[in-house]
């Protein structure tokens, strides 16, 4: 009997060992995930950064070769030639967007990589409306009732554009909310609840609402532009 509850004792410490053992490393794995998550948006960004150099580079030396400035489309299509895996020049799959600067030389921008955040915010809402409304047109010709979200690819991700009958209440990035988290899109309709009176026909899109984790971009029909990614 002795050598029983010995043996009971010895295993049921065995087990109390395993069992920290497992914990400690859980432990240990929730720790490394933020510092990882870091490290590799770091060397994403870093890849990125070199990439858009490059392209750079190359409509630099396209704008020196002609000494006028061209269309966006153009500098598009010289992007092409320079590089002709263009669309996966981010390792994160950011979509690329062309400014063109004072001297008419257009810049690559990554929409997920550019430092200017408030820029970035601004470029990928003016993008996500332009998806949205090739998407709406696509879905209404699929189907006569209206979408309860149109999703559209931005930045290499899938992105659901909601439908509300008033604006929701974000005026800056998720970060500061509790109610949203990432990147998120909502859209109005003309003659649907508070968009009863837009300057737009009716179920056309009157506003738009665009927010990632830094900033939030407002679209109406009435007055364009506007909302904390333009400020400042």
């Amino acid at each position: 009997m002795r050598r029983r509850r010995i043996t009971q004792r010895r295993g049921g410490i065995n087990r109390i060992t395993a069992i920290l053992l497992a914990l400690i490393a859980v432990m240990l794995v929730l720790i490394a995930i933020p510092g990882w998550r870091v490290f590799r948006y770091r060397s994403e960004k870093t890849a990125c950064e070199q990439a858009m150099k490059s392209a750079r580079d190359g409509l630099i030396i396209d704008y020196l070769s002609h000494f006028e400035a061209g269309t966006v489309q153009q500098a598009m299509q010289t992007l092409d030639e320079v590089l002709p895996e263009r669309a996966n020049i981010c390792p994160s799959g950011g979509t690329v967007y062309l400014l063109r600067g004072a001297n008419g030389i257009y810049e690559p921008l990554c929409g997920l990589h550019d430092s200017d955040t408030r820029r970035r915010a601004r470029l990928n809402a003016s993008r996500a409306l332009e998806l949205l409304q090739d998407g709406l047109r696509y879905a209404r010709r699929e189907s006569e009732a209206e979408p309860e979200a149109v999703e559209i690819s931005l930045n290499g991700k899938t992105l659901s554009c909601v439908r509300v009958e008033e604006a929701p209440p974000l005026r800056r990035g998720t970060r500061t909310s509790n109610d949203y988290e990432g990147v998120v899109a909502f859209y109005g309709l003309a003659g649907q609840g508070a968009f009863a009176d837009a300057a737009v026909g009716k179920g056309e899109i009157c506003f738009f609402l665009y927010a990632d984790e830094d900033h939030c971009a407002t679209w109406r029909a009435n007055d364009g532009w506007t909302g904390e990614a333009y400020e400042g």
